[in-house]
C-alpha cells in the first residue's frame, strides 16, 4: 500500500476549511488503496506560480518525506502541467492531484461501455495537455505503485496527435449513445411517464434510497449495488416504479457528485448526466447523520454546471435512526431512515406531489364497449367513485392534464356522480 502525504493550499477559504477538504481527500485516497500518512496546509493569499506552494513550503514537504517514508504526494487542487513537472524535480517523487485521484477512481469503477467511454475521454483530455510531465511520472523511480492504477504508461506514450485523434473517436461513440437515449427519452415522452432523478454527493446514500422505494412500492428487481464507498457505481440504474392506483414514474440513480470534480469528468459525462437534466423531478439526497452544508451546496454547484439548476429539487435526508439533532434547514425537507423504512411513505407522497400537483378530478362516462379505457384508469390512476348508468360508467378520476386531453371527448360536465 502506498503512504501519502496530502498538501493544500488555503488562499480562498480558511485552514479549517481546507483541511476539511484534505480529509475528503484522504477519503478518495483510501478508495484506491492509498494510506494518508499526514497532511499539510499552507496559509497563503496567492498561489506560487512555479511550485503552488511557497518554496519554503517545498522544502518542508521534502523533509517530511523523508522522515515519513513517503511514496506520493497528493496535492488537494488542479495542478497545471509545468508545476507538477517543477514540483517532482523538487521532491524526486512523484505528484499527482485531486483531479488526477477521481479520474483514476472512475476508471477502476466504470463497468458499463458508455461510463467506460466517458472516463477515457476524461483522461485523455486531462493528460493531453500534460504528456510531457506525467511520462516523467510514471518513469519515476522513487514514484509509488499507485502508478499502475492510473490511466495508464501506454496511454501516457501518445503523441499529442494520436491522443487527440482517439479523443474524437470517444466523442462519436458518445454521440451515438445520446442519441440512442434521446430516442428512449423521447419514447418516455409519448407515454406520459415523468422522472425523477437521485443527485446528490457520492455516498450520501442514493442507491439506498432507489432500494427502499422499490421495496415500498413493491417493485420486483435486483437491488443496486449499496456499499460504503465513494462512487461504488458509476452506471446509470433506471426502474419503473408505481404506487398502486397512481401514475408510474422513472427512478434513475445516478452518478455521485464531490467537491472540486474535475471539469474535464463533468464535460465527458455529459451522456450520463443528460438523465439529470432531462428529469422533471430531482431527489436531493443527504446524509443526515453526518450533515455537511458544504456538500448540499456542491451538488447545487454541479447541478447549476450541468444546466439542471431550474429543475424542481426536493431534500432528502438519510440515516434518521442514527441522528442525534436536527439539522438547521431554511428550505423544507424529509427526513427518512433505509434501515427502518421511516418515513419512505411520506416520501413517496411528496414525490406524487410534486409530479402531480397539475392534476384534476374529472368525471367521465365511459361507454360499456370502452371498457379498456376503465381498465387502463383502475391500473394507472386514482379512481374516486364508480357509478353505472344504462348509458355507460360514470367514473371521477384523478387525470394529468395530458391525460384530460385525451380523454376530453368522455369528460362531462358533472362535478359529482
Amino acid at each position: 500500500m502506498d503512504q501519502a502525504l496530502l498538501v493544500g493550499l488555503a488562499y480562498k477559504h480558511t485552514y479549517e476549511e481546507t483541511m476539511e477538504s484534505l480529509v475528503e481527500l484522504e477519503h478518495l485516497a483510501e478508495a484506491l488503496n492509498i494510506q494518508t500518512k499526514d497532511k499539510i496546509v499552507q496559509n497563503a493569499k496567492e498561489i506560487t506560480p512555479r511550485t503552488y506552494i511557497g518554496t519554503g513550503k517545498v522544502q518542508e514537504v521534502k523533509k517530511m518525506i523523508e522522515v515519513l517514508d513517503i511514496d506520493i504526494v497528493i496535492f488537494d487542487d488542479t495542478l497545471s502541467p509545468a508545476q507538477v513537472k517543477n514540483l517532482e524535480k523538487e521532491l524526486d517523487i512523484q505528484v499527482i492531484d485531486r483531479s488526477f485521484l477521481i479520474l483514476s477512481i472512475f476508471a477502476e469503477r466504470a463497468q458499463s461501455k458508455e461510463a467506460v467511454l466517458e472516463v477515457s475521454l476524461a483522461q485523455k483530455m486531462y493528460l493531453l495537455p500534460r504528456l510531457i510531465g506525467m511520462s516523467q511520472s510514471l518513469s519515476r523511480q522513487g514514484g509509488g505503485s499507485f502508478n499502475a492504477k492510473g490511466p495508464g504508461e501506454t496511454k501516457l506514450e501518445l503523441d499529442r496527435r494520436r491522443l487527440s485523434e482517439e479523443i474524437t473517436f470517444i466523442k462519436r461513440e458518445l454521440e451515438k449513445i445520446k442519441e440512442e437515449k434521446m430516442v428512449s427519452r423521447k419514447q418516455r415522452l409519448r407515454n406520459r411517464i415523468p422522472v425523477v432523478a437521485l443527485v446528490g454527493y457520492t455516498n450520501a446514500g442514493k442507491s439506498s434510497i432507489m432500494n427502499s422505494l422499490s421495496r415500498y412500492l413493491k417493485h420486483d428487481s435486483e437491488p443496486v449495488l449499496e456499499k460504503d464507498m465513494l462512487f461504488a457505481t458509476l452506471d446509470t440504474k433506471a426502474k419503473r416504479l408505481q404506487k398502486e392506483n397512481y401514475p408510474p414514474f422513472i427512478l434513475i440513480d445516478t452518478v455521485g457528485f464531490v467537491s472540486k470534480l474535475p471539469h474535464e469528468l463533468v464535460n465527458s459525462f455529459e451522456s450520463t448526466l443528460s438523465d439529470v437534466v432531462g428529469a422533471d423531478l430531482l431527489l436531493h439526497i443527504v446524509d443526515g447523520a453526518y450533515f455537511n452544508r458544504k456538500q448540499i451546496d456542491t451538488t447545487k454547484e454541479v447541478l447549476e454546471k450541468i444546466g439542471a439548476s431550474h429543475i424542481e429539487r426536493l431534500l432528502v435526508l438519510t440515516k434518521k435512526e442514527i441522528a442525534l439533532t436536527l439539522p438547521d434547514l431554511q428550505e423544507d425537507y424529509v427526513f427518512v431512515s433505509n434501515r427502518t423504512g421511516e418515513n419512505i411513505d411520506t416520501l413517496v407522497n411528496m414525490i406524487y406531489g410534486h409530479l402531480y400537483k397539475e392534476n384534476r378530478i374529472h368525471v367521465l362516462k365511459i361507454p360499456f364497449n370502452q371498457g379498456q379505457i376503465y381498465a387502463n384508469l383502475k391500473e394507472n390512476n386514482t379512481i374516486l367513485e364508480t357509478h353505472y348508468e344504462h348509458d355507460g360508467t360514470y367514473v371521477k378520476v384523478i387525470l394529468t392534464p395530458e391525460q384530460a386531453i385525451m380523454l376530453s371527448s368522455y369528460i362531462i360536465n358533472k362535478s359529482a356522480l
